[in-house]
């Protein structure tokens, strides 16, 4: 039996990117406040609500679900009151992007899409996409989107 190996130049290349992959909303925007909380980092004041909904475009009945969640799942920490908000529980470096996406119910995505029978070499072949693409995603932590944000910011200008 031979084995497939992908590489991310093979991924690249299978990729569609006019059929980008399908991430939810709730996970796109629980990324997006996650983002805009590591913009914020170092200030120790916390960010309120209505300050990420408005910079992030995210619906306020979503997000405060998904700020509890991500409260939850100990990403973030909050504060009552008038001067009250959110801050990250932890440095943007140390929140790696695979672990929002596993931990929002996203990963893996290929594999789990479809019914296979067994001993189906398409099956092989989306496991080993999945790995690829969680490997990939364990070297991107919050810091560098964070850096990767302040360069499109700056080329938007």
């Amino acid at each position: 039996k031979q084995s497939f190996v992908i590489n991310l130049t093979m991924l690249i290349t299978l990729v569609d990117i006019k059929r980008p992959m399908k991430i939810s909303a709730k996970t796109d925007y629980a990324c997006k406040a996650l983002l805009e909380l590591a913009l914020h980092w170092p200030n120790t004041a916390p960010l309120r609500q209505n300050v990420i909904s408005k910079k992030r475009n995210i619906p306020m009945k979503f997000l405060t679900q998904i700020l509890i969640q991500l409260k939850q799942l100990g990403y973030v920490d909050s504060t009552r009151g008038s001067r009250g908000g959110y801050l990250l529980a932890k440095p943007p470096q140390q929140i790696l992007f695979s672990d929002v996406l596993t931990d929002m119910s996203e990963l893996p995505w290929a594999s789990q899409l479809r019914k296979t029978q067994k001993n189906d070499v398409f099956e092989i072949v989306w496991k080993e996409l999945d790995v690829v693409l969680l490997d990939h995603m364990k070297r991107i932590n919050f810091d560098i989107l964070r850096q990767r944000e302040r360069n499109v910011a700056l080329y938007a200008i």
